[in-house]
């Protein structure tokens, strides 16, 4: 018979402050799906990464999920190509920015 080994230990990691919490900077739904784009900084600009989840209500708690039906998947495609949208317009924005504030070359 073989021995149940222990659950691995997941590491703890610190719990950020209430103003360190990050917010999507879009998002959209239709009816209990969701899309979010979450922005990152990095040493090149910023980059953007979308997640996609499922509301449902457990007894009296909602809670959310990342698996989907059948019927969810072209409506997440639109979804998915909302958030394009609004990505391309930002990196568009950003191109025109710096295109603005930089100086001309001779």
């Amino acid at each position: 018979m073989a021995k149940a080994r222990p659950a691995p230990t997941q590491p703890k990691l610190p719990l950020k402050e209430p103003e360190q919490l990050s917010m999507p900077v879009f998002s959209c739904r239709h009816r209990a799906l969701k899309a979010a784009v979450w922005q990152n900084d990095s040493a090149n600009g910023p980059f953007y990464n979308v997640t996609v989840s499922r509301s449902y209500k457990d007894g009296d708690t909602w809670k959310e999920s990342s698996s989907f039906g059948y019927d969810d998947i072209l409506p997440i495609a639109e979804l998915l190509r909302t958030c394009h949208g609004f990505i391309s317009r930002e990196i568009a924005k950003a191109k025109s920015a710096a295109k603005a504030t930089a100086t001309p070359g001779n």
